[in-house]
């Protein structure tokens, strides 16, 4: 028994959602939360900031070993470097955000509105690079096929 589908050209088509929906969902939370400050969403909204960016880790490292095992031309290997950039740029602010994200609310126990604005505003920005990358993505699929079969 095989572990991908005949139909799947890698694991990065299959787990890149993960990070996209999970990290989103954290970043809306985040942004409810100043309207709606509650324990229990500070917890759930931790908790997907923590497996969203371990999700976001298994994307980029299984996009980069995607991108090792595709031989393309010029400009479809510098649409995935400007993808891969990206990749990592989402996976290091979402990283550094879940953990000052924890540390603020969980070990200094801040809760203030000045402190919910501010993570609200840096996660928006961390949605703004997950958007971007995902863009870059998204190109590469229906730009240039890849992961496309024919």
């Amino acid at each position: 028994m095989e572990l991908l589908p005949e139909w799947a050209p890698g694991i990065h088509p299959l787990v890149i959602h993960f990070p996209i929906a999970l990290l989103s969902l954290a970043v809306g939370l985040t942004v409810v939360a100043l309207f709606y400050s509650r324990e229990w969403l500070s917890k759930a909204t931790s908790g997907l900031y923590i497996i969203g960016t371990l999700s976001a880790l298994a994307s980029y490292l299984s996009g980069r070993s995607a991108a090792d095992n595709i031989g393309l031309n010029l400009k479809a290997e510098v649409a995935i470097s400007t993808h891969s950039d990206w990749g990592l740029y989402t996976l290091i602010y979402f990283g550094v955000l879940t953990v000052c994200y924890y540390v603020v609310i969980f070990v200094l126990k801040r809760h203030t509105l000045t402190i919910r604005i501010l993570l609200s505003v840096l996660a928006i920005g961390g949605f703004l690079i997950l958007a971007q990358t995902a863009e870059y993505g998204g190109r590469l699929v229906f730009e240039y096929g890849l992961g496309v079969k024919n």
